[in-house]
C-alpha cells in the first residue's frame, strides 16, 4: 500500500480509535496522540522533528490545564491499544501493520518522554517550594526567639525591685 493510502486507511480509523461518539463535539482524550501518529506516518518513519514539537505542545497544554500525568499516559495507552485492534482488523498486509505499529510506538514513547520531563520539572519546583517554606519557617522561628528574649528582658527591666 502506498504511503498516502496507508495514511488514509489509518485516518479512517480515527473515530473508532478515539471513540468520538462517546465524546460528541469535544476533542476526545488522546486526540493529540492520534494526530501525531498521522503526522508520523506522513513523514515515512524518518526522524520526526515536528512530531516532538507539536506533540510536546499538546501534552504540555493538557498538563497545564490540569490533566495529571497518569491521565495523559492512560489516554495515550488507550489510543495505542485501540489502534492496534483496529489496525489488525483493517490492514491485511503485515508490512503496513508494522509501519503503523512502529509509528504508534514512536508517538507513545514521545508522549511518555514529555510527561516524564514534565513530572521531573514539577518535582523540582515542588522541592524548591518546600525548601523555601522550610527556610521561611526557620527565619520565623529565629524572629520569634528574638521576640521572646526581648519580652523576657523587658519584663525583667520593668519589674519593680523586690524588697528583702
Amino acid at each position: 500500500m502506498s504511503e498516502v493510502d496507508l495514511i488514509e486507511a489509518v485516518s479512517v480509523l480515527r473515530d473508532e480509535v478515539l471513540d468520538t461518539v462517546e465524546h460528541g463535539d469535544r476533542d476526545p482524550p488522546g486526540a493529540e496522540v492520534f494526530d501525531a501518529l498521522i503526522r508520523a506516518l506522513s513523514v515515512g518513519g524518518e526522524s520526526i522533528p515536528g512530531l516532538d514539537l507539536a506533540l510536546h505542545d499538546s501534552v504540555a497544554r493538557r498538563l497545564a490545564w490540569g490533566d495529571g500525568e497518569e491521565v495523559v499516559l492512560a489516554d495515550a495507552e488507550m489510543v495505542f491499544d485501540r489502534l492496534m485492534t483496529a489496525v489488525e482488523r483493517a490492514l491485511r498486509d503485515p508490512a503496513d501493520r508494522m509501519v503503523v505499529i512502529e509509528a504508534a510506538t514512536q508517538v507513545a514513547v514521545t508522549v511518555a518522554r514529555v510527561v516524564s520531563l514534565a513530572a521531573v520539572g514539577r518535582a523540582s519546583r515542588d522541592r524548591a517550594d518546600r525548601l523555601r517554606e522550610e527556610m521561611a519557617q526557620k527565619q520565623l522561628e529565629l524572629v520569634l526567639d528574638k521576640q521572646r528574649s526581648s519580652i523576657v528582658r523587658m519584663e525583667l527591666e520593668t519589674r519593680p525591685p523586690t524588697k528583702y
